[in-house]
């Protein structure tokens, strides 16, 4: 995986580094995931039974603005395992631009949450410090995290604050 957590003075952040806007979505959305609970819950994650279904999100009279996609993205998986009590595992999106939308349309794997022991709480997603880049050739990002590493290009970085 190609995520890092960001550490703030009240907040916490995910870093994610992918070759695609699509998989950048995904690293942050399981980055952020990765949040909520301990090490050793990650790892157990494999041994519980998993379900499938699709989710989507779309923006109306929007056709580009892809950080506030993945703003309503991030909200959508919160709703999901707060009011419905799924806990996303894994994802495949493809990302739609559309004449006078833009959605998120993702293949999903979740787990009940009442089986995921959780150490913290996200209280909202923030678009604090948010970005969405895709770096150039040879171009180089540094979070000012001394332990995310130097994110060269070309490939999307992204950062995304949340409200613990």
């Amino acid at each position: 995986m190609s995520f890092w957590t960001l550490e703030t003075k009240a907040d916490v952040g995910i870093c994610g580094y992918s070759n695609s806007l699509p998989n950048l979505f995904k690293e942050i959305s399981l980055g952020m995931m990765n949040l909520l609970i301990p090490d050793i819950e990650a790892r157990n994650l494999n041994k519980k039974i998993r379900k499938t279904a699709q989710w989507n999100v779309e923006l109306q009279n929007i056709s580009d603005d892809y950080e506030s996609l993945i703003l309503l993205w991030l909200e959508e998986i919160l709703y999901k395992l707060e009011i419905e009590n799924k806990f996303l595992v894994d994802m495949q999106c493809k990302l739609l631009p559309r004449d006078n939308s833009l959605a998120c349309e993702s293949q999903v794997s979740y787990v009940d949450a009442d089986e995921v022991n959780r150490h913290l709480e996200i209280k909202a997603v923030t678009s604090h410090e948010l970005l969405l880049k895709l770096l150039a050739e040879n171009e180089s990002y540094l979070s000012g995290d001394e332990t995310i590493p130097e994110l060269v290009g070309p490939a999307w970085v992204g950062k995304v604050i949340f409200d613990i």
